[in-house]
């Protein structure tokens, strides 16, 4: 078993690998979708949910993370006797009309594909795909019930011993 602790972008730093190494964790999941970026990360505000300096802005639509900035992650957490285990989540705004049929459907299908294949390129081992079922909700298209059962099991899987 690895122990992996989740950092978002803004809270990626040295301090922070410093703590997780000091406690015994091996590897960093980053969240790199930039929800905080209008906040000013003080220490009572790392997580500004009930404010209108955080979630909910996701970033441009056209610029993709790159194999440039994957790998210089990796490197800076290897600097730091970290390994980079997973990149969680793409960011909403890179595929949303993948989701919801919309009409940049087909370039956010490959937005997709790019992020993967840069994230492959990395060597990075596991990229999150967080399905957001409420957000699909009030989508243009209803979700049916067999994407909401695939999407539960996805969610749930079975615990092996």
């Amino acid at each position: 078993m690895k122990l992996g602790m989740g950092f978002y972008r803004h809270l990626l730093t040295r301090g922070n690998f410093a703590f997780a190494r000091q406690i015994g964790v091996t590897q960093i999941v980053a969240h790199l979708v930039d929800y905080f970026r209008a906040a000013t990360h003080g220490a009572r505000d790392d997580y500004p949910s009930d404010t209108d300096r955080g979630w909910g802005l996701v970033g441009d639509s056209s610029i993709l993370w790159t194999l440039e900035e994957f790998l210089g992650l990796r490197l800076k957490l290897e600097l730091a006797g970290l390994t980079l285990g997973a990149v969680e989540n793409l960011n909403l705004s890179h595929f949303n009309d993948m989701l919801f049929d919309g009409p940049q459907r087909r370039r956010h299908i490959g937005n997709v594909k790019t992020t993967i294949r840069r994230v492959g390129q990395a060597a990075i081992p596991v990229l999150g795909y967080n399905y957001r079922l409420a957000v699909a909700q009030v989508a243009r298209k209803p979700v049916t019930l067999v994407e909401v059962r695939y999407q539960l099991a996805l969610s749930n899987p079975p615990i092996v011993p």
